[in-house]
């Protein structure tokens, strides 16, 4: 499909919902509600640390397909990218979305109109199951953990919202009606213990954690079915810092025990993301000045000539 293709066929999907930003040909991107950058430090927190070549990959609520297609990109054998309610639903139309993006795109990535509820219906398990800002909308998540959990052979990463970060024990938070967000379809907020301990149910005892890079209060899960398996993964090694080893006392310690104020952690890291965006901002009004343009020869007359 050409650009030119490409938009007259966009022009009647201008108007819906879309979750993700994606650039469909060199000159035509797509503006979604997750902005590129957004997309780009989830990307490399999810799938940046693990290997996924010639490997199959499930991607569950994938939406406008983004994680789908990075999976594919990254070099993943068997991609299939899996929803529902979006897909189905009149006003995101994201079943429609989804096919024009992955036509463009030109990637092999199937498609499995399938609920997560309903899991496993004619999926086959496959080797790493992307389980992506899905488990705090369910009404009944951890049903559908299991059901998920049952499709992937090696690898399961969970990415979810988070609550009762003070809690020192397993805990979720309930969200009833439009408690959270103004979304009804927002129900809980389990804490990373409680993520961690919903695994083992599910035998995947060995776990890596990080902090969502961008947004506080979520958390990403690289999950594992043995050590072993983690080792023939993993790109990056848990310094516990930056990336936790669940497996190890003193990354447990530093996710779980005392010392460690999760709550202040989230709150930091929202100031930070805040002052970086204010500074963006500040910096893209100042290139969109008139004393900018009018300064722009002087700025390309010092780069050439440079005092000695």
């Amino acid at each position: 499909m050409s650009p030119q293709e490409a938009r007259e066929r966009l022009k009647d999907l201008t108007k819906i919902y879309w979750h993700h930003t994606l650039r469909l040909f060199p000159d035509l991107i797509v503006e979604g509600a997750k902005t590129a950058e957004l997309l780009e430090a989830e990307r490399e927190a999810i799938l940046g640390v693990v290997d996924l070549g010639h490997r199959s990959v499930i991607d569950v609520g994938t939406w406008n397909g983004y994680f789908a297609f990075e999976a594919k990109r990254a070099g993943a054998g068997r991609v299939i990218a899996t929803d529902s309610l979006v897909w189905r639903s009149p006003e995101f139309r994201g079943r429609e979305a989804f096919d024009i993006a992955r036509e463009c795109l030109n990637l092999d990535v199937e498609a499995k109109d399938i609920d997560p509820t309903e899991f496993p219906g004619d999926l086959e398990p496959v080797d790493a199951v992307l389980f992506l800002g899905v488990f705090y909308h369910l009404i009944d998540p951890i049903m559908v953990l299991h059901k998920v959990a049952s499709l992937a052979k090696d690898l399961l990463v969970i990415e979810t919202h988070q609550d009762v970060l003070t809690m020192p024990r397993p805990a979720m938070a309930f969200y009833p009606g439009t408690t959270l967000n103004n979304d009804a379809s927002n129900w809980w907020g389990p804490n990373p213990e409680c993520v961690t301990e919903l695994l083992a149910t599910v035998d995947f005892r060995h776990v890596f954690y990080q902090w969502h890079p961008r947004v506080p209060r979520r958390g990403i899960y690289h999950a594992f079915r043995s050590i072993d398996t983690a080792r023939r993964y993993l790109r990056r090694s848990p310094d516990n810092v930056t990336f936790f080893d669940l497996g190890t006392e003193v990354g447990r310690r530093a996710i779980f025990g005392a010392g460690f104020d999760a709550e202040a952690a989230a709150n930091e890291l929202a100031k930070v993301v805040a002052e970086r965006d204010a500074a963006l901002a500040e910096i893209a009004a100042l290139r969109g000045s008139t004393s900018w343009s009018m300064t722009a020869p002087l700025r390309t007359l010092s780069s050439i000539v440079r005092p000695r």
